[in-house]
């Protein structure tokens, strides 16, 4: 049976991913709108989901490990979308680093 040390410990954990996550969505719909770059630090949040996934103390929690990441915006799908993008860019012969 789990003690009440490892409930604290999965609250924390998904209280900070569901802050990050909500974070992620506002900084992503800005910077969409405004035309800016989002960093690679947006990937916390989906860390953070994860450690409170595995530290679930509810048995067999821990297989949904990766749906953190995946609905976290500014995980999963925001390394796709910048794979995507660097792959278009090849494509069409652009250089990102350019101005």
């Amino acid at each position: 049976m789990a003690g009440w040390t490892d409930w604290i410990q999965f609250a924390l954990f998904g209280f900070m991913w569901l802050l990050i996550a909500a974070n992620n969505i506002t900084h992503l719909i800005d910077a969409r709108r405004h035309g800016g770059e989002t960093s690679l630090t947006l990937f916390l949040g989906g860390v953070f989901g994860v450690a409170a996934a595995i530290s679930c103390p509810i048995e067999g929690a821990w297989m949904w490990f990766w749906l953190p990441a995946l609905v976290d915006p500014g995980s999963i799908p925001a390394i796709f979308h910048i794979l995507r993008a660097r792959f278009n860019n090849k494509k069409s012969g652009k250089n990102s680093n350019s101005t």
